[in-house]
């Protein structure tokens, strides 16, 4: 398995490459995921409510399509 981990902004690939490089199977790429040429899964940690409006969300729902909006787990509450 490899992680390839993506940040557009070019401090946070830095951080990313600073903790992260000295692994085995970590790629790191300083671009948007859109421009990954293959990959299997996404896991975005943008936020938690499943309201893919914004940011990152926004995106991935212009690059997958409004059908994965159908795939969004309320969070639960106490």
């Amino acid at each position: 398995m490899k992680l390839i981990l993506v940040a557009s902004n070019s401090l946070l690939c830095a951080a990313f490459e600073q903790h992260f490089n000295y692994l085995p199977n970590v790629e790191i790429v300083n671009n948007y995921f859109e421009w990954l040429p293959d990959f299997d899964c996404m896991v975005s940690l943008a936020n938690s409510f499943g309201m893919m409006d914004g940011g990152i969300d926004a995106a991935i729902i212009r690059f997958f399509g409004h059908s994965l909006r159908s795939f969004s787990v309320p969070t639960q509450t106490s």
